[in-house]
């Protein structure tokens, strides 16, 4: 009776440890079913989300601004030599009309430096240069002179040997005196000894305000 006892507690032992392998195997099994679930739901969503990847990637680019780290520097900073200037607007006296532009010339010439007026110029980006912002812009402080071919040394010897006839003044521009003195026969002398005066000193200028052109 103690072999049939034993050889039966064996038998069960066998017994339960296959359930038991046959347990493991069926858990094992929902285990690795759960995961490919998992792995196809995920594949999934990549899927999905791969779309909105490529949408992105065709939208359209960013408009070009300046930021300081670019190797693209503003317009208004490109040296002198990459800009093309205009002259100065000729306002031609009309201080309204510079109040409105902001820029310009509202008189012309001066003697000194302190008595010349100074004003910025529209100056533009050349054609094959790159840069950044607005490619017209304003720079500079131009001195507001103007040289329409009037010499010093000419006009003063016109004046000298024909200023009795009102040459020097027909030259410069100022036709009506220039008649009265013509006729005066330079004020019998004395205006043409004044206007000599004048023009040493510097009191009697071109009609248009322009300077005196240099020789170089």
């Amino acid at each position: 009776m103690a072999r049939i006892s034993v050889n039966y507690i064996l038998l069960c032992g066998q017994f339960l440890l296959l359930l038991t392998v046959l347990l493991l195997q069926c858990l094992e099994g929902i285990h690795s079913q759960n995961s490919s679930v998992t792995e196809a739901a995920a594949s999934g969503q990549g899927a999905t989300m791969e779309p909105q990847d490529n949408m992105s990637l065709h939208l359209p680019a960013e408009q070009y601004e300046y930021r300081p780290p670019s190797p693209v520097v503003l317009c208004s900073y490109l040296p002198d030599e990459f800009v093309q200037c205009q002259d100065p607007v000729d306002h031609a006296g009309n201080t309204s009309a510079f109040h409105e532009m902001g820029h310009g010339c509202v008189t012309w010439g001066g003697q000194t430096q302190k008595e010349v007026n100074r004003t910025p110029v529209i100056c533009s980006a050349l054609d094959d240069i790159e840069c950044a912002g607005p490619r017209e812009f304003l720079r500079g402080e131009v001195p507001c002179i103007k040289y329409t071919g009037h010499y010093f040394i000419t006009t003063l010897l016109y004046s000298f040997f024909l200023g009795c006839f009102g040459v020097d003044r027909f030259c410069l521009g100022h036709t009506g005196t220039a008649v009265g003195k013509l006729l005066t026969l330079g004020g019998l002398g004395i205006w043409w000894f004044v206007d000599l005066i004048l023009l040493i000193t510097g009191g009697l200028m071109p009609s248009d305000y322009s300077n005196w052109c240099t020789y170089y």
